[in-house]
């Protein structure tokens, strides 16, 4: 069975971990801060850090940027659900955003319709790797965090624009674009910010933050994260001239911005359980790709976002991956063709 995910981690990872843990301590206790600069030049975002896990993370970033029990933020129904859940640690109000069919990203109808009843802060994810267009964010005079999990190395057609996000989060968990093995970096768009999160970043236990062999693998992976993404858009090029013979369709932008694949999203037009059957009949696991969104603990968003909950019920990912191989690639290639 072909594996959904698959991390792109070589002998030249593997060895940076192994010598990590072999090495006294104190001599590697820099990796961390090298894997964070390094990090920090290639998105041109002042410093942050580097924490073991993706939750902590959020509540770091909410913390930050000082919103209060009551705060009401801006999220799409399709980001993952432990947004929401840190929402309610802090008392924090989610209001939800209904998706363009086309992209999977926030209407931007949507945004302004929101906004102008009023929020607090936003949180900008994307589940398929397509990046937002960040000048009607530019625009906004509130807090936006923005998560770049799938959509870290994408250019945009309003990249020239000098905005930037107030907190930046990047996910690096085995299944995704960029791995350290488990962690998540945590990014301060200003100096102003940056001073706030160094402050609740002095309450975290030093169990909060990545271990140093994590930091290590993450860095090496970060030196070959264009042929990474480089090949992955290669692949999916493939993939897509081969929905194309059949009824299903993808996500795409709204213009030439280039794209990221996390993994490969396809929009159905038949049943989920079908297509599933299908696929692992030919030796491919598949799932559905919003399964942990927001609308699975708060299904009542369903019926204010009729977009966004259709396409939790029928959007399926198969696998795309560096690593994934030419007979590999084939035999998906070949199911997207005749699905169901």
């Amino acid at each position: 069975m072909i594996p959904l995910y698959k991390p792109s981690i070589k002998r030249k990872e593997m060895d940076a971990l192994l010598s990590t843990l072999v090495s006294d301590y104190i001599e590697s206790e820099n990796e961390n801060d090298e894997f964070l600069k390094a990090l920090s030049t290639y998105l041109k975002l002042e410093y942050g850090a580097l924490l073991r896990d993706y939750s902590t993370a959020i509540s770091t970033a909410l913390k930050s940027l000082k919103f209060k029990p009551g705060s009401k933020i801006l999220i799409s129904a399709l980001s993952p659900s432990v947004y929401v859940k840190e929402f309610e640690k802090l008392s924090i109000i989610p209001v939800y955003a209904d998706v363009d069919p086309v992209t999977g990203s926030i209407d931007p109808l949507e945004l302004e319709k929101l906004t102008e009843i009023g929020i607090d802060g936003v949180i900008v994810y994307s589940g398929n790797g397509i990046a937002p267009d960040y000048k009607i964010y530019s625009e906004l005079n509130i807090p936006v965090i923005e998560d770049i999990t799938t959509t870290i190395g994408c250019n945009t057609a309003t990249e020239d624009i000098s905005w930037k996000p107030d907190i930046l989060i990047l996910r690096m968990e085995l299944q995704d674009i960029i791995t350290s093995g488990e962690g998540t970096a945590l990014f301060a768009g200003n100096k102003v910010v940056l001073s706030a999160l160094r402050i609740i970043l002095t309450d975290l236990p030093v169990t909060s933050f990545l271990l140093n062999m994590h930091a290590a693998m993450g860095h090496i992976q970060l030196n070959s994260i264009d042929h990474f993404l480089e090949r992955r858009r290669e692949i999916a090029l493939i993939f897509e001239k081969s929905l194309l013979k059949g009824h299903h369709k993808s996500f795409h932008s709204l213009d030439n911005s280039l794209r990221n694949y996390p993994s490969f999203h396809v929009v159905l037009s038949s049943p989920f359980k079908e297509v599933s059957r299908y696929a692992r009949k030919n030796g491919v696991r598949v799932e559905l790709a919003f399964s942990d969104s927001v609308l699975t603990i708060d299904p009542d968003t369903a019926a204010k976002c009729p977009n966004a909950n259709s396409l939790h019920m029928r959007t399926a990912v198969f696998p795309l991956y560096p690593g994934l191989g030419n007979k590999n690639t084939l035999i998906i290639s070949k199911i997207l063709s005749t699905l169901p």
